[in-house]
């Protein structure tokens, strides 16, 4: 790419960023894009048009998730001069003192997995994993805590119904052992890479 094409690209990037030191990142991210859509001839009027659209859009994904991001911190309210958190009235705490078995059930429901997500991820049977969040709300209860932690619906201005389908659509993919997401709604997920079983089946038994 000639030095010329490159500016103009830079001069779109910016007209489309937030912040003008964000441009370039901003601009090597839709050309990365573009190299991997089969796209990276910017000779071509059509993938200079294609390109654009991708800076449009990138740069208001990063606005949403900047947007986010400011709620999630202005919403945190931290403890005021003289003031001390008790790290033991948490969830957190809540979770260590709890059985294995328990304590892994809890920790996918904190982070919003669903029960079927859980029965598929533990290979437990319905009526098991309803023991097991019984038990957890139980203990939670005794422990002198109110509402059981992760009640209600997800928060947030995310699309969640468009996220879930998105991420079973990459649990369909080959060795893809678990797909989620993080605050900002990015996709990600986890492969095995195990290709055969450790052990040969055994025969003759």
């Amino acid at each position: 790419m000639d030095s010329k094409t490159y500016l103009a690209l830079l001069r779109t990037a910016r007209g489309r960023s937030r912040r003008l030191d964000e441009a370039g990142d901003l601009l090597q991210t839709a050309l990365l894009a573009a190299i991997e859509a089969q796209r990276g001839d910017m000779t071509r009027a059509e993938n200079r048009r294609w390109l654009s659209g991708v800076l449009r859009n990138r740069a208001l994904h990063e606005a949403r998730s900047a947007a986010r991001r400011r709620r999630r911190e202005s919403a945190y309210d931290p403890p005021g001069p003289g003031e001390e958190t008790d790290p033991l009235a948490g969830p957190d705490h809540f979770v260590t003192t709890l059985p294995p078995a328990l304590r892994t059930t809890a920790l996918l429901a904190l982070t919003g997995h669903t029960k079927a997500e859980i029965a598929w991820l533990l290979h437990l049977s319905d009526p098991a994993l309803r023991q097991r969040i019984s038990e957890i709300r139980r203990r939670w209860r005794q422990s002198g805590h109110g509402l059981p932690p992760g009640a209600g619906a997800p928060r947030g201005d995310l699309s969640f119904g468009l996220v879930r389908r998105a991420l079973i659509s990459r649990v369909h993919a080959a060795a893809v052992v678990l797909a989620s997401h993080d605050p900002d709604g990015h996709l990600f997920v986890v492969a095995s890479q195990i290709t055969r079983p450790r052990q040969p089946p055994v025969s003759g038994i």
